[in-house]
């Protein structure tokens, strides 16, 4: 049985978590701060955020743990409608990541593991 869920697409589980972040426009080496912020969700190679500022999928943001102070570059991949003046933004990092969340994911499923279940 295939499954169609958005689970099954996803490279990594994601985990509820709000956590606070600091977006920014540009290149890591001159930012433009937008705004600050908190995470809904987060997974090894992104997360999902609320923001007030108007983002366009593909956009590249820069993402800044604020307690870590480790920065991360990432693109727009989901823009979500408006609720309570933000949106749902989904971001996705564009290089390895090694631990800008500060926390232990579930290690990932492999395809014979998921064929199983």
């Amino acid at each position: 049985m295939k499954n169609n869920s958005r689970l099954g697409r996803r490279r990594s589980q994601r985990l509820t978590l709000s956590m606070p972040v600091m977006v920014s426009e540009g290149e890591s080496s001159t930012p433009n701060p937008m705004e600050r912020t908190h995470t809904l969700s987060v997974s090894r190679h992104g997360g999902l955020i609320a923001l007030r500022a108007n983002v366009n999928w593909g956009q590249s943001l820069l993402l800044t743990n604020p307690f870590s102070r480790i920065s991360q570059p990432c693109r727009v991949v989901y823009v979500g409608p408006e609720q309570q003046e933000k949106r749902h933004i989904g971001i996705e990092f564009l290089g390895p990541v090694t631990n800008f969340w500060n926390i232990s994911f579930p290690a990932p499923l492999t395809a014979s593991a998921m064929a199983s279940s």
